[in-house]
């Protein structure tokens, strides 16, 4: 799921000095895992919230006119951080070490499909960057995009100007909370994960239950607590002392790092325009090996095509030669075996048909033999029938003679 787009609708990016952008705000659960009974959301993003959409729909208006921010973390204005807050003052978040670099035009809901293919619910904010003001930043962002890198974000919300707080369906809980009541109030790009303090969604319940405690407290008891403030606030003085040498100790390194991470990021630059040129190598050898794996695929299927039609013709031409034995009315007795072998002669067996005419020629063989027989049969009757006329009493007579 692309979670941050840059775009222009020319050619030069930002000829007008505003690059437009699109960013997903955050995930919308379905309705379904709402568990009324235990009053919760089964299902929530990792700081505990479940956005459901009828809530979310109401909430839509606020985007419009919402900061896009970041937090720098070079000169060069690149390099991202958190939220870059700082500090509340009156239930107002205090971001003095954010940038806001552009604004967002409009927001809606639209189901869209994630890196892992699954089609979900999601928020969704449109706006501009001040392209003038950032270039480099724009550049940056185009490169990283180019190369699948999206940088993260994180939505920040408020109450309304009704409430105290923002409202939650079932109270406020750490795990499964649904906003009811709230307007969007900022969008972060940040350079930390999303799961660190630094970079966690913000929301500001101004309905602080201390300070409610507080009003009802009697005057003994907020002397009480005021003094015990300033005991402890007395006794951490030396902690914060250490706090400070410390503190400056880390800026040391941070700077050392820093500078550390400005070389490696010089070298890196370089390595990657040399990955870029290698890719580029390897694509066009990959093109060029692809297009002779064709062509030689395409000469196998020639070869074999005239080898199956060579194997064709010489297994007719053995046919031919077992039949030739045979004339021309013997070879008719397996007429059709020989039509069904010149249309597949690579499946058909030639000793089938020479044994069927060998066959058939017995047959024949038999049958005139016994047309043979009972000629000769019918001949005999008619020998036996000229001598029956004979009678036997003329030797009387002619003895009578002399």
């Amino acid at each position: 799921m692309k979670t941050f787009e840059i775009f222009s609708e020319s050619k030069k990016k930002g000829q007008n000095g505003r690059r437009k952008f699109r960013a997903i705000l955050y995930k919308i659960f379905p309705d379904s895992c709402v568990d009324e009974v235990n009053e919760v959301g089964t299902e929530y993003n990792s700081n505990g919230i479940t956005w459901i959409r009828e809530y979310c729909e109401k909430a839509l208006p606020s985007i419009k006119g919402m900061f896009l921010r970041v937090e720098f973390l070079d000169d060069e204005r690149t390099e991202l951080c958190g939220h870059g807050m700082t500090d509340t003052i009156d239930g107002v978040p205090i971001f003095e070490n954010a940038t806001t670099i552009g604004t967002f035009t409009n927001g809606y809901i639209k189901e869209i499909t994630d890196d892992n293919g699954e089609n979900i619910i999601a928020c969704i904010g449109e706006g501009e960057i001040d392209s003038s003001c950032y270039h480099n930043f724009c550049e940056k962002l185009d490169a990283d995009i180019e190369n699948g890198i999206y940088p993260q974000g994180s939505i920040e919300i408020m109450r309304t100007e009704e409430n105290k707080g923002i409202v939650y369906k079932y109270g406020y809980k750490d795990f499964g909370r649904i906003p009811t009541e709230f307007i969007h109030s900022g969008y972060a790009l940040i350079g930390v994960t999303p799961s660190d303090n630094s970079a966690k969604l913000i929301e500001l319940n101004e309905n602080n239950e201390k300070e409610e405690e507080t009003k009802h407290m009697t005057e003994s008891e907020i002397n009480t607590l005021v003094k015990q403030i300033v005991s402890e606030y007395t006794n951490q003085e030396s902690a914060i002392s250490q706090c400070q040498a410390d503190c400056e100790s880390k800026i040391s390194e941070a700077n050392a790092a820093v500078e550390t991470i400005t070389n490696e990021k010089n070298e890196l630059t370089g390595s990657v325009e040399q990955l870029k040129d290698a890719l580029e190598k390897v694509q066009a050898d990959y093109e060029e090996l692809d297009k002779k794996y064709h062509e030689l695929w395409e000469e196998r299927e020639a070869l074999e095509k005239a080898l199956a039609e060579a194997q064709a013709k010489e297994r007719i031409g053995e046919m031919n030669a077992a039949i030739s034995q045979f004339s021309a009315e013997e070879v008719a007795y397996a007429q059709a075996e020989i039509d069904a072998f010149n249309e597949n002669p690579m499946t058909s067996e030639i000793n089938s048909i020479v044994d069927k005419i060998y066959a058939e020629i017995g047959k024949q063989k038999k049958a005139d033999e016994a047309s043979i027989a009972s000629e000769q049969n019918s001949a005999a009757v008619e020998v036996e029938d000229i001598f029956s006329a004979v009678e036997s009493g003329g030797a009387a007579e002619d003895d009578n003679i002399f």
